[in-house]
């Protein structure tokens, strides 16, 4: 039943549509059939105090609610073939994967929903409930947080099958814009990092690109803005639930657009953070910032696109390298978190695995657009790099993808050192000496990244591997 009435719906989109869009460009043009899309949105906000995400100051519970948080689900496709692609955007410092897992394996029990084609997106958002911390809570922290847990849960199984169950038919469309607010934050003295700031000279990634969703009477239904900074204007001293900067411009971008709903992801922006910061109104202001610039975007033009997603993935194993003694491990984890976790697990008596994966997923429609999900805390010179070796226009990355536990540093980062360095994939599969991983990690993931994707998206000086 779905597929006929989508099937004759299709074509009745396909009439108005006519009238209504107007594509760019010839890849656009190729792009103008409805594809049945749905969106929906739920809140989030914990309903009581819990242990909060980020900073490690933090030894309380959350003092109260500064501003609501929320899960968005964009459903893209029927049930034939391959089956709907979702993204599901979540105000959420790192949903646990075991947590996310589960939310898929209840929605596969109404609808086919192939791993790949779910990709939960973390805002990261450094002012809301610790879920990765949740083993290491008691008493009636951990009672709170099992509570939130289970909360979660069900609210994200509820807002990915309700925007499965409002699929009607819809065109997908995209444009770039750019914001300013994001600053590279890593001091440098004598090309060694020296701390925190905001460096103007450092790379950082202001790019905005805007997917829109609309009906075929031209209705906005829905939104999703990419951006590549840290979600931590509010720092360690606030200790009440607060979307921060992503959370205002959710609001503001559909209180701009009455019934569309706003997706936010969050690009390479591991070592860029918001600037100013530190308060709940600078949030409001770099949400302000950005829903102008949505509104802005909104007048067009916008490049029409396929809506017909092949979703690939693939998972490199990143092996460990031989261990040092215990008591050199001891030092390096005096400045290292990624050391000291595994100083815990040996000293323990666990027997570490060979090898750390790191998936890769891409989205490609059509001929139109790459989306890119990266696990974990990306630093923007992937990004960079990406849209060297790709196609820029055509290429959308999101970062703290799935799961969200570690940086992932590059290059440049390997040769400054610093926190994300100490704090990073290398250093914990080399036990505190990333720069004895080879080939290196950035390599690795750039070029699983190309080989996923066709050869049309590459730039002709940087072939598919």
């Amino acid at each position: 039943m779905w597929r006929s009435w989508m099937t004759r719906a299709a074509g009745i989109g396909l009439a108005l549509m006519a009238g209504v869009l107007v594509a760019t460009g010839p890849r656009g043009a190729r792009g103008a059939e409805p594809v049945p899309a749905g969106v929906a949105k739920v809140d989030i906000t914990p309903e009581t105090p819990v242990r909060m995400y980020g900073y490690a100051a933090r030894k309380t519970e959350s003092e109260g609610i500064a501003g609501r948080l929320k899960a968005s689900a964009l459903a893209i496709g029927g049930n034939d073939g391959d089956g709907p692609a979702v993204l599901l955007a979540v105000d959420c410092g790192s949903v646990p994967s075991d947590l996310a897992a589960e939310v898929l394996r209840r929605v596969q029990a109404a609808v086919p929903l192939k791993p790949e084609r779910f990709m939960l997106c973390n805002s990261h958002n450094h002012s809301g409930p610790n879920l990765k911390g949740l083993k290491q809570f008691t008493g009636e922290e951990l009672e709170h947080m099992t509570r939130y847990a289970a909360q979660l849960t069900e609210r994200l199984e509820q807002v990915v099958l309700q925007a499965l169950k409002q699929r009607a038919p819809a065109q997908l469309a995209v444009t770039t814009g750019q914001v300013d607010f994001a600053a590279n934050r890593r001091v440098l003295k004598d090309g060694k990092w020296a701390g925190f700031g905001a460096v103007p000279e450092a790379p950082v990634d202001h790019r905005l690109p805007v997917l829109r969703v609309t009906g075929v009477q031209g209705k906005l239904l829905a939104v999703v803005v990419n951006y590549a900074c840290h979600n931590t204007t509010l720092r360690g001293n606030f200790k009440q639930i607060h979307g921060d900067w992503a959370g205002c411009a959710q609001e503001y971008i559909e209180a701009d657009h009455p019934g569309a709903v706003c997706l936010i992801s969050v690009g390479c922006g591991a070592d860029s953070d918001p600037c100013p910061h530190s308060t709940v109104e600078l949030c409001q202001q770099h949400g302000r910032k950005m829903a102008d610039e949505v509104k802005r975007l909104v007048a067009g033009p916008w490049r029409l696109i396929s809506g017909s997603i092949t979703a690939r993935t693939a998972t490199q194993e990143i092996p460990y390298a031989p261990p040092p003694s215990l008591d050199e491990l001891r030092e390096t984890a005096k400045k290292s978190y990624a050391a000291q976790r595994l100083l815990t697990r040996l000293e323990s008596g666990e027997k570490l695995p060979a090898s750390v994966p790191y998936p890769v997923t891409t989205w490609t429609f059509g001929d139109d657009l790459a989306m890119v999900f990266l696990s974990h805390e990306v630093v923007v010179d992937y990004a960079l790099r990406l849209k060297r070796e790709l196609d820029p226009g055509r290429l959308w990355v999101n970062a703290y993808s799935n799961d969200v536990s570690i940086y992932i540093a590059s290059k440049r980062l390997l040769g400054e050192g610093g926190y994300e360095v100490n704090n990073s994939l290398d250093t914990l599969v080399t036990y505190g000496h990333p720069e004895r991983l080879q080939p290196p990690l950035e390599d690795r993931i750039v070029e699983q990244v190309k080989s996923l994707l066709p050869a049309t998206f590459h730039t002709p000086e940087h072939g598919r591997p």
